[in-house]
């Protein structure tokens, strides 16, 4: 069904996340005045919470407002999504952008302002820069998009090991459902604890630290496809089975069929 079809988008529509926490499906989300909302716009307004940044489908854009609470909105012709992220919050990747800019004009600095005593902060600095050009080579990704997939799938592998401090085991299972191929990944915890694993859930379309105790570290795990999943129709949903396990579910578009 169509965005455009049966909601009213010339005015803005809310989206709350049942449960105060990021969803895990469509059914965990709902329109903010309680009306029916299309599942495009349900969509995009998930996708928004999960990766706490703008996602757009078709003429449709929504903005995160909070963990659990998004706005989606008929965006004009021409007109760039970021600039409605602007408007609504500044999220952790904008954030992480410009300190990474800052970070590499302060160390060309450096070495004409203090650089007996700059030692630490040049190094530090000059690690950031590096950081900011390995996340623009990640971009190219973008332009590959068969290729894309098996390493999608990979990262989020690796993000559930990252994040859950070492998985004991997981494993992968691939269905069809209507147009898209849906890639199951299950990671099963060492330390069980269902309060934890609700952490480490909603931090799944999040940038993870490099030390599960750290910061923010030099991989950013999942959170490097965002555009491509979002330029291709793709989505991301993750949930917890029993005590132990963590799954996220990437919905991957099907390319469509080159013409006869």
């Amino acid at each position: 069904m169509r965005a455009d079809v049966g909601t009213d988008l010339t005015h803005p529509v809310l989206v709350h996340a049942r449960g105060g926490v990021p969803p895990c499906g469509l059914q965990d989300l709902m329109g903010g005045d309680g009306a029916p909302v299309d599942p495009d716009v349900l969509v995009a307004a998930g996708q928004a919470m999960i990766w706490r940044s703008p996602y757009m489908i078709g003429p449709l854009v929504a903005v995160p407002l909070t963990r659990s609470s998004a706005v989606a909105l008929h965006q004009p012709d021409h007109t760039d999504p970021e600039r409605w992220h602007d408007r609504f919050t500044r999220g952790f990747a904008h954030r992480m952008a410009v300190e990474l800019t800052i970070a590499s004009v302060t160390a060309g600095l450096l070495g004409e302002v203090a650089a007996a005593q700059a030692g630490e902060d040049a190094a530090m600095l000059g690690s950031a820069v590096d950081g900011l050009a390995r996340l623009l080579a990640d971009l190219q990704d973008v332009r590959r998009a068969e290729e894309s997939r098996s390493m999608i799938v990979a990262d989020a592998m690796r993000t559930h090991d990252t994040l859950l401090g070492g998985a004991m085991s997981q494993r992968v299972s691939v269905r069809r459902h209507g147009g898209f191929t849906v890639h199951t990944v299950r990671s099963v915890s060492r330390r069980p604890g269902r309060r934890d694993l609700e952490q480490v859930r909603t931090r799944v379309g999040l940038p993870w630290p490099t030390q599960v105790s750290g910061g923010v570290g030099e991989d950013l795990g999942l959170a490097r496809w965002r555009a491509t999943m979002q330029a291709h129709g793709h989505q991301l949903w993750s949930r917890l089975e029993s005590k132990d396990t963590l799954v996220t579910e990437l919905w991957l578009r099907d390319p469509p069929e080159a013409p006869e």
